[in-house]
């Protein structure tokens, strides 16, 4: 019988976390607050956060790159929660759509500012990782051939596109809708055209 050998990863550095965490946290504030990203200076977002400029730039080389690594973060979360068996297709319902969202609605006071006050590039070029990762995800369960790269490209491009849409008008109605809504609606427009382009044979 082999053991595999497992390596317990290296905590970070609780100072490290404690001034990446104030640094996030203050720049969301200060957009929540009605502050449009590209107004906003590093040192504004340093005194809200109690740190100095050097450990801003220490810890994060810009604004920018605090924006990234928080939409990378919260999208990540999201899609490392997925069981595999919603990945598989032909999708049946929108169980895949309604438990993506219901994740969105925990996290409204984050996805708020973002999609409010930020640059849509700044969201959409971290959701494309993601969704690059997940798409990856969806073929390894199903057992599927590698996508065109054209193809693929597309695909996400058009999947972070939508997503961004979609939290925005989400956003600026207040989360008046239900995810199960949002979800629903989705599934409606989208659904069977990506199942078609995921499952299309390979040459």
């Amino acid at each position: 019988m082999t053991v595999r050998e497992t390596s317990t990863p290296a905590r970070p550095d609780p100072r490290i976390f404690r001034s990446e965490t104030a640094i996030r946290r203050a720049l969301l504030e200060l957009m929540a607050s009605g502050r449009e990203f590209g107004s906003v200076t590093v040192s504004e977002i340093a005194v809200k956060a109690g740190v100095t400029r050097k450990t801003f730039y220490a810890r994060f080389g810009s604004p920018e790159q605090v924006i990234g690594r928080v939409v990378m973060d919260l999208f990540s979360d999201v899609s490392a929660h997925l069981d595999d068996e919603l990945l598989r297709l032909p999708l049946r319902d929108n169980s895949l759509a309604m438990t993506v969202f219901k994740a969105y609605e925990e996290h409204q006071a984050v996805l708020a500012p973002l999609v409010q006050h930020c640059p849509a590039s700044l969201f959409i070029e971290p959701v494309s990782a993601v969704t690059e990762s997940l798409l990856d995800r969806v073929i390894d369960v199903n057992q599927l051939l590698p996508m065109d790269d054209v193809e693929k490209a597309y695909l996400i491009a058009t999947v972070a596109s939508m997503v961004h849409g979609i939290l925005s008008v989400w956003v600026r109605r207040g989360f008046s809708e239900s995810p199960e809504q949002v979800a629903g609606f989705i599934d409606r427009l989208l659904a069977d055209g990506m199942q078609k382009v995921v499952l299309s044979p390979r040459d």
